[in-house]
Parts: structure tokens; C-alpha cells; sequence
């Protein structure tokens, strides 16, 4: 006689352990990945703002330091402001957590 037995069988439950394995394996990578552009993209928009202030002071004649560095959430930034084509450019250097190194440059027009 065959008896009945209501419990999981071994394969149901091997079939279940790699389905959250797999699933497991996919979201750890997604998650760091996420994470860590996520910082990226904090510390740029930080150094976006702090780029934008300075070289307001720059065109207003209130800051004349062509050169400075700046620490971000510990990421040292470099600062340079300098002219070009009668208006003054600014630019900012660092290197972001995938450790390579980022640029981001705006211009101004100084007050006449």
C-alpha cells in the first residue's frame, strides 16, 4: 500500500533553495551596483553646487583663489577657475567610487 504523505519532497525543496539562490545571486550585484552610483551621483551634484557657488564669487570679484581643493564626503575635489574666450571658466577634478576620475566644467560670463 502506498501511503500519502502531505510534506515537501527533496527535489521540491532543492527546486525551491536555487529558485531564491538565483534570485539571491541576481539582486546582491544589482544592489551594490545601485548603491554605488548612487554615491557617484551624490558626490557630482554636491561638487556641481559647490563649482556653481564659487565661481559666482569668482565673477563677482569676491573670490580671486584660482586654485583650492575641497573634501566631499571624503573624496578630495580640485577646484580651478581661469579665463577663456573673455569668460571665465570653472572647473572641478576628483575621483568618483569606481575610481575613475571625473570632470565636470562650467563657464561664466563676468559682470560688465
Amino acid at each position: 500500500m502506498l501511503k500519502k504523505y502531505n510534506g515537501f519532497s527533496l527535489i521540491e525543496v532543492l527546486i525551491a533553495s536555487s529558485i531564491v539562490f538565483m534570485v539571491a545571486i541576481t539582486l546582491v550585484p544589482l544592489i551594490s551596483t545601485l548603491n554605488a552610483e548612487r554615491e557617484a551621483l551624490s558626490i557630482k551634484r554636491l561638487v556641481a553646487n559647490e563649482l556653481h557657488d564659487q565661481l559666482q564669487l569668482q565673477l563677482w570679484n569676491l573670490e580671486t583663489v584660482t586654485q583650492f581643493k575641497r573634501e566631499f564626503n571624503n573624496f578630495e575635489v580640485h577646484f580651478s577657475f581661469y579665463e577663456e574666450k573673455g569668460s571665465i571658466k570653472g572647473c572641478a577634478k576628483w575621483i568618483n567610487v569606481k575610481q575613475k576620475e571625473e570632470n565636470l566644467c562650467i563657464y561664466g560670463l563676468p559682470k560688465s
